[in-house]
C-alpha cells in the first residue's frame, strides 16, 4: 500500500461526516436548475465555491480522460461523470482547505523536490493513463489541452505537494503500534473473505453462462438482458459500452484476443473485463481504428492477496498511519468556518452547455 494516498480519493472521503447534512442558510436558496444562475456552493473562511468553479474544474478532468476521438461526443456517461465529480464538490473543497490549515499552521514549507514529485504524479495520472491520447503529455501540453482552465493544473500540483507534506509530516510524529493478536485477526479475516468471494465467483459465472444462453437462443434480447441483468454503473443509458482504441483495451487480454476475429453483431460468451463478467455485443465502429461494444456486465467479487505474516503487519502499519492522516484531516475541518449562503440541498443538472 502506498504512503501516499492519492489526493482526491482521500480527500474525498475526509470531511463527509462534516458536510452531508449542514444546517440552511437565513436566506432563500437560488435554483439550482437554472443553468444561468452561478451561485455559492460553500464557503470555507471567507473563501467562495461557485457552481462555475466546480464546473470547470471538473470539465479539466473529464477532458484529460476522454476518448480523444469522442471530444465533440458529450454523452450521458460523460454527463454522469461530470455530475459526480460535482457531487462530491464540497467535501473535496473542505478537506483542501483542512489541509492547506494544517500545512499554514505549523508553518511547514514545500521543498522544491516535494514540488517536483507532485508535479510528475499529475503528468503520470493524466499523461501516461490517458492513452487515448497516444502520447506522453508535458505539463506544458495538459496546460495547452485545459486552455482557459489552465490553472487547474498548477492548483492541483499544489494540493498534491501540500498533501504530502501534511502526510510526512503526520507519519513522523504517530506512534504505530501492530500486535501479534492484530496480524492474526487479519490474516484470518483474509482468508474468510476468499473463501466467501470463491462461492460468489462461482455463482456470478453461473449466472452470466445463462443469460448468455438465454440471449443466444433468442429467450432475451440483448438489451432486455442488460437491462434485466447487467451491473454496469452506465445502465441509464443502454447497454452501449463504448468506443475504444486497441491501446483503450491493454489489460482487457480477454477482449484483445478477440479482436482479430470478431464481426459486427456477433455475441460473444462471458469474459472476464473491467472487474467483471462482460457478454459483449460487437457494434459498428465509429471509424477504423476504433472498436465498439454493448455489454451486459456481471459484477464479480473482489479476491485479497494472501499474505504472509510480515506482509500483514506492514499493511495494518501503513492503515495505522492513513488513519493518523484522516484523523488530523478531521480535526482541521472542525476549526473551518463552514457557511452555506445558497442553500444545501442542490441538485447538479448538467447539460451540454457545461462544457463550452
Amino acid at each position: 500500500m502506498n504512503r501516499i494516498v492519492v489526493l482526491l480519493a482521500l480527500l474525498a472521503f475526509a470531511g463527509c461526516d462534516r458536510a452531508v447534512e449542514p444546517e440552511q442558510s437565513a436566506e432563500a436558496p437560488r435554483n439550482p436548475s437554472a443553468q444561468s444562475n452561478d451561485f455559492v456552493v460553500v464557503r470555507i473562511d471567507g473563501k467562495d465555491l461557485t457552481r462555475g468553479d466546480v464546473v470547470r474544474n471538473g470539465r479539466a478532468v473529464l477532458l484529460l480522460n476522454m476518448n480523444k476521438a469522442r471530444k465533440t461526443k458529450i454523452k450521458n456517461r460523460e454527463l454522469k461523470a461530470m455530475e459526480r465529480y460535482c457531487k462530491s464538490a464540497v467535501n473535496r473543497e473542505i478537506a483542501r482547505a483542512a489541509v492547506a490549515k494544517y500545512v499554514k499552521d505549523r508553518n511547514l514549507q514545500v521543498p522544491t523536490n516535494v514540488l517536483k514529485r507532485a508535479t510528475r504524479r499529475f503528468e503520470s495520472q493524466y499523461g501516461v493513463l490517458s492513452r487515448k491520447l497516444k502520447r506522453r503529455h508535458n505539463l506544458a501540453d495538459l496546460k495547452y489541452m485545459l486552455g482557459r482552465d489552465a490553472h487547474y493544473a498548477d492548483d492541483m500540483i499544489m494540493e498534491l505537494a501540500l498533501y504530502e507534506v501534511m502526510t510526512n509530516n503526520v507519519v513522523k510524529s504517530a506512534e504505530v503500534v501492530v500486535t501479534d493478536a492484530m496480524v492474526s485477526e487479519r490474516l484470518e479475516q483474509i482468508k474468510k473473505a476468499n473463501a466467501i468471494a470463491a462461492a460468489t465467483n462461482a455463482c456470478v459465472f453461473a449466472k452470466a453462462t445463462n443469460v448468455w444462453q438465454k440471449i443466444v437462443s433468442k429467450e432475451l434480447t440483448f438489451e432486455d438482458a442488460a437491462a434485466k441483468f447487467s451491473e454496469d454503473e452506465y445502465i441509464n443509458e443502454g447497454c452501449e459500452w463504448g468506443c475504444f482504441t486497441r491501446d483503450q483495451l491493454e489489460g482487457d487480454e480477454a477482449v484483445l484476443a478477440l479482436l482479430p476475429t470478431i464481426k459486427d453483431g456477433d455475441i460473444t460468451p462471458p469474459v472476464e473485463s473491467d472487474g467483471g463478467l462482460a457478454i459483449l455485443r460487437k457494434d459498428e465502429d465509429d471509424n477504423d481504428k476504433t472498436y465498439s461494444f454493448s455489454r451486459v456486465f456481471f459484477r464479480l467479487p473482489y479476491f485479497y492477496d494472501v499474505e504472509t505474516p510480515e506482509q500483514a503487519r506492514a499493511a495494518l502499519r501503513e492503515l495505522k498511519r492513513v488513519e493518523q492522516i484522516r484523523n488530523a484531516i478531521q480535526e482541521n475541518i472542525a476549526k473551518l468556518k463552514i457557511e452555506y449562503p445558497d442553500g444545501t440541498n442542490i441538485v447538479w443538472k448538467l447539460t451540454q452547455q457545461d462544457f463550452k
